[in-house]
């Protein structure tokens, strides 16, 4: 690995990010917007403040017509708040502060950068950061490099879980939670898409799906446990489980055109499951989606009960499982025929070449004691 310094201005360092030299998608790093108003506004008036700025660091290699490219590895958040900025996509906050150049006063709270003068626009454009070029890196000193530069300001779990499991495993995530299920489908607050929620529901989905085909020994669905998973399948993660998670999010994608107020976060990561099953049983994304809304319309006490605090322990997590699968079960009428349990042995569509465990026979499951239960789900 070879390091060496870059002189060029935010001005050049835009035109590289429309014509796509300049690219922000390393799979390690953090989503873009994690940033609030606040700090992109304090950010523009440390650019003319002449405050300190931490230095760009980037990855220079070449791209399949021998065209230089270059790829952020640290400073994503600082050139995409600014590109922002420069494009007219806010204003800067109401506690920005003035800033004094040559003697006189500016004004930057509440100001767009169409708004600022030509000389404090210039200004902005021909600032210069130190930056720091990488050739020659490898996947694992990329890693490292990440690794180090962050030290001082602590990963986030998600972001440490995507660390674990390796460029290769944290790209071909980054592709999933790119489908229109998650994009579209699955309801948000803002707080969670900053927190790359999408990624956490799809880790504890596969998670899942290991400890139902393979008998995944774990504790709970948090996300130290999801880190520990993301360890252990770094490197290690085959071609037939990730056939069997694009199937199923595809089938998901069928089943949920739209937003659907169900699948937040806590129970998305039960349907995902519940998806699987539905695909083995040969159940259509329609006849799932009509299973769904009515389960939201008649949710059973015994998986209520295991919502709430504490709700990402195994027991907790398996009770959820079990009260929508015999709901499911019964809503398609499939009582009578022999229940999947978490362990059951079962041939996954579309999953060749991997045999899972053999287990037990599990009795049919006992008939739901809710109360509120209609007729049609005590018959």
């Amino acid at each position: 690995m070879q390091k060496s310094n870059l002189p060029e201005g935010l001005r050049t360092l835009q035109k590289w990010y429309i014509s796509k030299t300049l690219r922000f998608d390393l799979p390690i790093q953090r989503a873009a917007g994690q940033w609030s108003p606040l700090q992109k506004s304090l950010l523009v008036h440390s650019l003319l403040a002449d405050f300190p700025v931490p230095p760009l660091y980037f990855i220079k290699y070449k791209g399949k017509d021998d065209s230089v490219i270059h790829q952020a590895l640290d400073g994503k958040q600082r050139c995409t708040s600014l590109f922002e900025y420069i494009n007219g996509d806010y204003k800067l906050h109401s506690s920005t502060p003035d800033v004094v150049i040559d003697g006189k006063t500016i004004e930057l709270a509440g100001k767009e950068f169409k708004e600022l003068s030509e000389e404090i626009k210039d200004l902005i454009l021909g600032y210069r950061f130190t930056i720091y070029l990488l050739e020659d890196a490898t996947d694992d000193e990329i890693e490292e490099a990440f690794a180090r530069l962050n030290n001082s300001s602590p990963l986030t779990l998600i972001q440490k879980a995507r660390t674990e499991m390796g460029t290769e495993l944290a790209t071909w995530t980054r592709e999933i939670t790119c489908s229109p299920f998650f994009q579209n489908s699955v309801p948000m607050t803002l707080a969670q898409a900053r927190r790359e929620s999408e990624l956490e529901i799809l880790l504890q989905s596969m998670l899942l799906l290991d400890a139902r085909h393979y008998n995944y020994d774990y504790k709970a669905i948090s996300m130290r446990e999801v880190t520990k998973y993301c360890k252990e399948i770094r490197g290690n993660y085959p071609k037939e489980k990730r056939e069997l998670i694009s199937k199923i999010v595809t089938f998901l994608k069928d089943a949920f055109s739209q937003q659907t107020k169900f699948l937040k976060k806590t129970n998305a990561v039960m349907v995902f499951i519940m998806a699987d099953i539905a695909l083995e049983k040969g159940i259509t994304p329609e006849e799932f989606r009509e299973f769904v809304l009515y389960f939201a319309e008649h949710v059973p006490f015994e998986y209520e009960e295991n919502t709430g605090a504490g709700n990402i322990k195994r027991t907790k997590t398996e009770g959820r499982l079990k009260a929508m699968q015999e709901s499911m079960e019964m809503y398609f009428k499939l009582r009578d025929k022999k229940s999947i349990s978490m362990k059951e042995p079962v041939t996954t569509k579309g999953t060749q070449g991997v045999k899972p465990p053999q287990a037990g026979k599990i009795k049919p499951p006992k008939a739901s004691s809710n109360p509120k239960a209609t007729k049609e789900e005590k018959k």
